[in-house]
This record gives structure tokens, C-alpha cells and sequence, in this order.
């Protein structure tokens, strides 16, 4: 009854650092409730909120790895609400008004995207007056699509359907070279200086020939065409143009540099959110790195047999790491260094055809260096839109 009225917390470490761990905290005059194997791997203190802070300190200068844990106690909850009924009374009003509508926008599915991001259809959508907690009778679809697909950079259809309380939001994305809205035209110009191998041309008005030497941002191919019999008329032209371009490698790998490096200490932040009314308190389990990878997960509450609730639990954890000083030997640089140029080779060849290829390498007391020249053939061709105004 203790522990669920009182909170604690719980400090686990790796097992062979027990012994350490020990004669530190006696050493510190930390008193710890409870201590005890639980498994081969791990080591678990139990103390009290004040006593794990110091506890943390006390680790972390011995460089001991831990995760904490906090179990909230029934006295802990009861002071957070009082001290924010106004905002608890509130988010309960309020979710028990909505929750038990039937006319009201519990989820919002996604279909059919690939470029555009969930985040990004969201934000149109409430940018456009509809996001969780709309009241389903006033949402005019028609007007809903149409404000969505004129403010939209990626999207060329869209619908939404509900079915109960779930929005399911289907989508279209435009292609590379169409736009949607405005009347949209596109020529086809240089992505890299080069000397033109061949073109295919799609649509459009040939701009060069082959053997022409091109600079970055010529027009190759045109989308406006000028006839005598029809006057000026617009396309979206499109095409491909190959040609030999050249590129330039430069990596550069000091001897002196800084390394990321995991600390084992993770922290846990637990956020709750209803419809779109994020609740103004958050239980954190440790204090937040200065340094840290984030991973975060999203639940939604299901009770009842209710599936998907519009009720969302936030769990954000970050994995604390440090820079640490590093000296890196001759021979370690230089495969760091051809380690990064094979990656950028990758990278750069995933479209075009390698011709010649010359590698210069160099080193001073500061580092070692690489200086790739790529002779290659490859599709220049860069969609550039324009519009219209008539």
C-alpha cells in the first residue's frame, strides 16, 4: 500500500558494477530503501525522489550507466491536480463531452501518400478548418478538397470519408512534372554543366543538339512553342538529356576529432494529448541529456472496446551520449577517409554511368585527404516549372 501511495524511484545499473556502486552511495551517505539482484544482468537500488537526484550525480561523475525509473504515487497525482484543477476540470469536461459525441472527429487515417508526410497532410487539413475534434456535420467536403488542393505543394486529389468517428483521408500525389491549381507549365533545363551525349525529348521544343557544351540552368528542352499558324501555345515539357559532366570529391579527415559517445543513460518523458489539446503536464522520468537521440511513440487509449479513442499518450525517451576528445592514428584516418568516399561514390553513381575516375591523396600533420575527379554520363534533364497568368 506504501508504494502506491508514495512515489519512488528505481535505479538499475549493469550487475559487475554493483560493488562499486555500493561503496559509493555508503561512501555519500545515500540512503537506499531497498537493493537487489534482478537477473544476472542487472542491479536494482530502490530510493526515494531526493535520494535518486543524488543518487544520479553521484553516477554519473563515476561514469556508472543507469536508467531510471519513477513510479508516481497517489499523493503525487493528487498534488499535480491540485495544483492545476482549473486545467484537470477542464480536460475532463471536455473530454467527456466530446468522447461520447458521435458527431465528432476521434482519428484521422492517411492513404495513399508516399512523398508527402503524414505531419504535412495533417497541417494542410487543419489549415483548411479540419482536424481532430471537428464537429462532422459542418465540414463542407467540397470546399474542405478544393482549400486543400489549392494551398498543397504535393498533393493532386484528395477525399475524406468518415465512418463513425474516423476520418479516412485518401490522397493522389502530383507527379514530378504536373501541378495542380494554377495552369502549370515546365521546361527542362540543365541539372550540371556538361557535354550532351543525346536527347530524348517528350514534350517540348528542342533548346541544344548533341556535341553542345551546356551550363548549369540552360533550357534543353522548352515548354513554350512558337508557331506561325497557332501563335505562342505552353507545355510541359519533359524529356531526358545525357551528357558527360564532371564532378569533384573532397573529403578531409583530421587526426584530432570528437566522437559520440552513448553514456547507457536514457530518460523517459510520458505527455498526454486529447484531440488536438495537448495537456499542460508531463511526468519526466530523469532530467533531459544535452546530448541525446530521441525516439518517440504515440498510443492511443482503447477502452470499452472502443478501438482508438482520441485520447493520446506521448512517450518520448532520449538516449544521453557525450562528445569525448579522440585522436585518430594515420592509418585509422585513411580508412575513414575511403570509407566516406566509397559512400559518396554510391551516392553520386546511383544514376549515371561512371567513364573515369582519378584519386589523389594527400596528408599533413593535421589530417589526410582525398581528391576524387568523376568523369561520367549521366541524365541532366531538371523539371522547372512556371505559371501562366492570363
Amino acid at each position: 500500500m506504501k508504494k502506491s501511495l508514495f512515489t519512488y524511484c528505481e535505479v538499475l545499473i549493469p550487475s559487475h558494477q554493483k560493488t562499486r556502486a555500493l561503496s559509493l552511495i555508503l561512501a555519500s551517505s545515500i540512503s537506499y530503501k531497498r537493493a537487489v539482484q534482478t537477473d544476472s544482468s542487472t542491479f536494482l537500488f530502490e530510493f526515494s525522489p531526493k535520494q535518486s537526484r543524488l543518487c544520479e550525480i553521484l553516477f554519473r561523475e563515476a561514469n556508472i550507466a543507469y536508467e531510471l525509473k519513477i513510479y508516481m504515487g497517489l499523493f503525487s497525482f493528487a498534488s499535480i491536480f491540485k495544483k492545476r484543477i482549473g486545467v484537470i476540470a477542464g480536460i475532463i469536461f471536455l473530454f467527456t463531452l466530446l468522447t461520447f459525441s458521435s458527431n465528432i472527429v476521434w482519428k484521422i487515417n492517411i492513404y495513399g501518400n508516399n512523398l508527402a508526410t503524414r505531419e504535412e497532410i495533417l497541417a494542410e487539413l487543419e489549415n483548411s478548418g479540419f482536424t481532430l475534434g471537428s464537429f462532422i456535420p459542418a465540414v463542407d467536403y467540397d470546399s474542405l478538397h478544393n482549400s486543400v488542393l489549392l494551398n498543397s505543394k504535393k498533393l493532386s486529389w484528395i477525399t475524406v470519408n468518415i465512418t463513425g468517428n474516423v476520418a479516412n483521408v485518401h490522397v493522389r500525389e502530383k507527379s514530378k512534372n504536373h501541378g495542380v491549381g494554377k495552369p502549370t507549365y515546365s521546361n527542362v533545363v540543365a541539372a550540371y554543366d556538361g557535354y550532351i551525349e543525346s536527347i530524348i525529348i517528350e514534350n517540348g521544343k528542342k533548346e541544344v543538339v548533341v556535341g553542345q557544351v551546356v551550363k548549369k540552368g540552360d533550357i534543353l528542352i522548352s515548354g513554350i512553342i512558337d508557331s506561325q499558324s497557332e501563335g505562342v501555345r505552353y507545355e510541359q515539357a519533359s524529356g531526358e538529356v545525357f551528357a558527360y559532366v564532371n564532378k569533384h570529391i573532397r573529403v578531409e579527415i583530421p587526426y584530432k576529432t570528437q566522437e559520440k559517445s552513448y553514456t547507457g543513460n536514457k530518460y523517459l518523458y510520458k505527455s498526454y494529448k486529447i484531440y488536438n489539446f495537448p495537456i499542460n503536464f508531463s511526468i519526466k522520468y530523469g532530467n533531459q541529456a544535452l546530448f541525446y537521440d530521441k525516439i518517440e511513440q504515440r498510443e492511443y487509449a482503447s477502452i470499452f472496446g472502443i478501438e482508438s479513442l482520441p485520447f493520446e499518450v506521448i512517450i518520448t525517451t532520449l538516449y544521453e551520449y557525450e562528445y569525448k576528445e579522440a585522436e585518430l592514428t594515420k592509418y585509422e584516418a585513411i580508412d575513414r577517409a575511403f570509407s566516406s568516399l566509397r559512400a559518396q561514390l554510391d551516392d553520386l553513381l546511383k544514376n549515371a554511368e561512371l567513364i573515369s575516375k582519378t584519386v589523389a591523396t594527400s596528408y599533413d600533420e593535421n589530417g589526410f585527404y582525398i581528391d576524387c575527379e568523376l568523369y561520367c554520363l549521366e541524365n541532366i534533364a531538371k523539371i522547372q516549372e512556371f505559371y501562366v497568368t492570363k
